[in-house]
């Protein structure tokens, strides 16, 4: 196989990683949420709501302030980018930055919605 076959299938590898592992950790974080420690949202008539699903759970941390969660799986990625170029895997590295720029494009647009 030539060196530029084996570069993409890396930067694919790479996509892969950075595109589901926010995801997986969102999940496994809205677990906790939804059992552990239910949020809670202040709604325009000034009353707490709390989700009764773990939809709305999710839906609470990607659009509350408050809640730090999306962006501590954000920052998987690029915890992964800074442990895949220590150990030379600079086009894996650079697979995982695209998905990690276009979530923080999404999470800007859900913030405004």
């Amino acid at each position: 196989m030539d060196l530029n076959k084996e570069q993409n299938i890396k930067r694919f590898q790479g996509f892969l990683l950075g595109a589901f592992s926010p995801i997986i950790l969102l999940l496994i974080i809205g677990l906790y949420g939804f059992y552990m420690n239910r949020p809670f949202v202040i709604t325009e008539n000034s009353f707490a709501a709390a989700p009764s699903s773990y939809f709305g759970v999710i839906w609470v941390y990607l659009v509350s302030v408050s809640y730090y969660h999306v962006f501590f799986c954000l920052s998987a990625n690029m915890i992964s980018v800074w442990f895949l170029t220590r150990k030379n895997n600079n086009s894996m590295a650079n697979g995982v930055v695209l998905p990690t720029a276009v979530y923080a494009v999404f999470l800007v647009a859900v913030r405004l919605l």
